[in-house]
């Protein structure tokens, strides 16, 4: 019975700690894609172990820049900033415990895995992954993407070459 209570506990600061990403959603605490970098990272998470954050509620995984605009594609942003951030709760929680206003968010299926339906808001940069295969599962939150903005993708986004 106890153990059941922390589970509940921990989904709901789960669900807290994911809706307030929301809120504000091109940051995940205080981390920006294109705007900080590995080193802040690292003061504000500590370093990775295994190529991933592991923290109380979910795990993050972050993506760097390489050289600016190298070979003419990526970002023109310095070596070593964020460019993506892919959280995953550890515990279930499903979509609509977030609370969020879907008539912001396109929704469109993953070509890869059809029982995955993708809820993106390209303005916020922000993607919702999503189990939406049927059964008890079904809405099952899988990860949140935190990319560029749709902003930033214009100003920021490097020039392709010929």
């Amino acid at each position: 019975m106890r153990n059941l209570k922390n589970a509940a506990r921990l989904a709901a600061c789960a669900v807290l700690l994911l809706a307030g990403a929301q809120a504000q959603a091109k940051e995940w605490r205080r981390i920006v894609p294109l705007r900080t970098t590995r080193a802040q990272v690292v003061r504000r998470l500590g370093k990775p172990r295994g190529g991933y954050h592991e923290l109380k509620t979910e795990r993050a995984f972050i993506y760097y820049s390489g050289e600016r605009c190298a070979g003419g594609e990526g970002w023109d942003v310095p070596r070593d900033t964020v460019v993506r951030i892919v959280v995953t709760p550890k515990t279930e929680v499903r979509l609509s415990a977030l609370r969020l206003d879907m008539s912001k968010l396109k929704r469109s299926t993953d070509t890869e895995v059809t029982s995955h339906a993708l809820y993106t808001d390209g303005e916020a940069g922000v993607t919702y992954e999503v189990f939406e295969g049927g059964g008890e599962d079904d809405g099952l939150l899988l990860h949140i993407n935190f990319d560029p903005t749709a902003k930033d993708d214009k100003l920021l986004r490097c020039p392709a070459k010929p």
